[in-house]
């Protein structure tokens, strides 16, 4: 009888064609056919059983796939998790044979990993499935890039039919190679990535010649005020020990070098860690906003437009998946050497639902170039450790079930 790790580095083959497939085709935002009709046709052949999504957003039908293998019973149930949407990036990797054939789109944040190691997770818990003491949901989730999938998919009902109790999810991540191993799971209890909110400032003045400023109200001073004065959030109204970001990523004013607009746009994000400092942000960030632009007789307005909760790890989940990742890969494959990530990640819906916990796999190997950042134009992964993240998602399902 072979062991997990070796049935999955069976399977190892399978996850890197399957990825390199995956990596010629990426589709952004929620429709994601192509992808969607490929990780169908695995889930037949494997003779898996599936739904289509069939939520809607603005008239888009969603890609989202839920499918199950049923063990023994459907009390208990862990749903795995792999985002298939890809980015607006032009790839760069000219002398990749399985370079993205779609122009000015890539699979620069690796989900073309995601889909792979979880269709290999699937092949491999399919085939035990009669040693499951329970059940095994994947969700093959879109839109992660603009945290909509997760949303679409929860308002489709996948957790309910039968009822999701727990669930798992993964992001291949470049770690740093002085510290981490090719292949190393990286997880820590609590916060394991920040809560991402983006907002949107207007403030509105008077336009008028440049010359003349007394004439007009000048929302390009007063914005400038509004930008300086947020950054006090952080360094005088907040615990210093508490990670936290709010950065303004964009300033439109103007269209002419001697006039004074009437108007000016900021758009930008807070990352925090704690739910109470995500509250606590939105609160001020309205408060300095207005109170700044009411000084300067000008008017705002602020929008908040979406953004997830943190990813918090469940303790004992956590635990779960530390021994799943030391009896699967070996004693020194996971590190909870880390601090919470600033990045976000809509996989924090499903974990306000049920216990779960989000690992990162290293896919950096300075010997093999593959230390690149993700979301860049030449990102790339170390393709032989692809596997280990197929194996923490079987042992984890597996150990899980049998509680």
């Amino acid at each position: 009888m072979k062991t997990i790790t070796q049935q999955c580095k069976d399977v190892q083959e399978y996850v890197v064609q399957t990825r390199r497939t995956l990596h010629q085709f990426p589709e952004l935002g929620i429709h994601n056919p192509k992808t969607q009709a490929f990780i169908c046709e695995q889930l037949d052949q494997m003779g898996i059983p599936y739904q289509k999504n069939t939520v809607t957003k603005d008239g888009v039908l969603d890609s989202g796939i839920v499918a199950l293998i049923e063990g023994k019973h459907t009390d208990k149930v862990i749903a795995l998790r792999a985002d298939i949407d890809g980015l607006p990036i032009k790839e760069l990797n000219e002398d990749l044979p399985y370079k993205s054939k779609t122009e000015g789109q890539m699979h620069a944040c690796g989900h073309d990993n995601h889909v792979a190691m979880l269709l290999g997770a699937a092949k491999v818990l399919n085939e035990n499935k009669d040693k499951l003491n329970g059940s095994v949901k994947l969700f093959f989730q879109s839109g992660e890039e603009i945290i909509t999938g997760a949303k679409m998919l929860l308002e489709g009902g996948c957790m309910e039919n039968p009822k999701v109790t727990a669930c798992f999810g993964m992001h291949v991540w470049p770690m740093d190679p002085e510290i981490y191993e090719p292949g190393q799971v990286i997880v820590i209890p609590g916060c394991m990535m920040a809560s991402g909110n983006r907002f949107v400032i207007r403030v509105k003045g008077v336009g008028c010649h440049g010359s003349l400023p007394q004439l007009g109200i000048d929302p390009i001073v007063t914005a400038s005020q509004i930008v300086m004065a947020l950054q006090n959030i952080a360094s005088r109204e907040l615990p210093g020990d508490e990670p936290r970001v709010l950065s303004i990523c964009q300033f439109h004013a103007g269209s002419f070098w001697n006039v004074i607009p009437d108007d000016v746009m900021l758009e930008g994000t807070i990352r925090t860690t704690s739910v109470s400092t995500r509250a606590y942000y939105i609160k001020r960030v309205e408060e300095i906003a207005k109170g700044i632009a009411q000084s300067m007789r000008c008017s705002c307005e602020v929008e908040w437009v979406d953004g997830t909760p943190p990813v918090l790890n469940d303790e004992t989940m956590t635990e779960l998946v530390i021994q799943a990742g030391k009896k699967v890969l070996g004693e020194n494959a996971v590190s909870t050497n880390f601090k919470a990530s600033m990045g976000n990640e809509d996989f924090a819906y499903y974990m306000e639902r049920v216990p779960g916990t989000f690992v990162f796999l290293n896919i950096a190997n300075r010997e093999k170039g593959t230390y690149i950042p993700l979301h860049s134009p030449i990102f790339q992964v170390d393709e032989d450790i692809l596997w280990h993240g197929t194996a923490l998602h079987v042992q984890t399902a597996m150990d899980y079930l049998s509680e």
